[in-house]
């Protein structure tokens, strides 16, 4: 009886201590991701980036008969002279565009102070706005601020993007290098949860670029038949925004909300009903058509996901919390339910098979 009993408490010993060593390593992972959050994010970045240009590449490939990694670098070039002929031709647009509207609002607050600056009420509410060396320091703290994070946002996105091309191009080379990392029995579990990271992260993609296509031909369509001035170059802004939902289209109305008020009041609502119109046409007509053949996310999980990583980490959190929302269900799916439950009928429900 003591030699049975023998065996039971080591099994028990050694399943106690692995369960130990589970839980302490995946208290390391979070500290340190925790710890490192900003990079991490940015590095997570650069891999939807390098799973975007792997999947066009993949898709010119199979209609060209050319090998993916042939087709990455004429499609990353077209895409960073894309980018860059947008800014070129935009950029200084916009900016005289907001010039403009400020010298409006300046004259109109003239006015109005010229109008009732006299009075009691006006000397209460327009009197401390009417401070220039005040304004002029504000002015100036800001501008120094906003050269500062641009230069920063530049270095930046530049190595997000060259770290992208580099994942896009030799994505086993990393992959190979991570499974490495696990113990030999999850090697198995490790390789599958990649690929069904980097299977959900493709199809996520794709049905974002079809919403942020409709969006910007709508919206473009709209600003066309209003005359807008850089009607084509908005609605470009509009449905790269696309790329985050709900919060994204709230951001692309403010260049052209901006262009519009040049023109006056009129033309911004209508504006913004151009912006409203084009985003329920995407939301209730295209994005669920759209999302029975690709990633099909709760909208509760995408606006908790996109509150809760922006809360904790700004910006970039908003940016990314949907896709990083899909990868952790993936993760849940194939880690929890169907290793640590034992659950081998696990389907994919996240993304189809392709």
């Amino acid at each position: 009886m003591r030699r049975e009993a023998e065996p039971a408490a080591t099994q028990r010993s050694t399943a106690v201590a692995s369960t130990l060593r589970t839980i302490a390593i995946v208290a390391a992972v979070i500290l340190v991701v925790w710890l490192l959050s900003d990079v991490v994010l940015l590095i997570f970045l650069s891999v939807v980036m390098a799973v975007i240009l792997r999947g066009i590449s993949r898709w010119a490939a199979h209609h060209t008969g050319l090998s993916e990694q042939a087709m990455l670098a004429p499609i990353t070039l077209f895409a960073a002279l894309a980018v860059a002929g947008f800014l070129y031709y935009v950029a200084p647009r916009l900016i005289a565009q907001s010039e403009e509207l400020a010298r409006q609002i300046q004259q109109e607050f003239a006015q109005v102070q010229n109008a009732y600056g006299g009075t009691t009420w006006g000397r209460l509410l327009l009197q401390p706005a009417a401070q220039p060396q005040q304004v002029q320091e504000r002015i100036f703290g800001y501008t120094s601020t906003f050269a500062t994070s641009a230069i920063w946002s530049l270095a930046t996105a530049f190595i997000v993007i060259v770290t992208a091309i580099y994942f896009a191009a030799s994505p086993e080379l990393y992959i190979g290098g991570i499974v490495r990392l696990f113990p030999l029995a999850w090697r198995g579990r490790a390789e599958r949860l990649h690929y069904e990271i980097g299977r959900t992260l493709r199809w996520w993609s794709l049905g974002q670029s079809i919403d942020m296509l409709m969006v910007g031909l709508l919206t473009g369509a709209g600003l066309l038949l209003l005359h807008l001035p850089l009607a084509l170059a908005l609605a470009f802004i509009a449905g790269l925004f696309t790329f985050v939902p709900y919060f994204g289209a709230l951001a692309a109305a403010v260049p052209a909300m901006v262009v519009a008020l040049t023109r006056g009041w009129q033309s911004a609502v209508w504006v913004g009903v151009v912006f409203i119109v084009s985003h329920l046409i995407e939301g209730y007509l295209i994005s669920p058509f759209v999302q029975h053949r690709t990633v099909r996310l709760p909208p509760a999980v995408t606006i908790l996901s996109m509150t809760v990583l922006g809360t904790i980490f700004g910006p970039l959190g908003i940016i990314l919390g949907t896709p990083i929302a899909a990868t952790v269900l993936v993760i849940v799916r194939e880690v929890y339910v169907a290793g640590i439950l034992g659950d081998p009928e696990v389907e994919s429900e996240m993304a189809p098979d392709g």
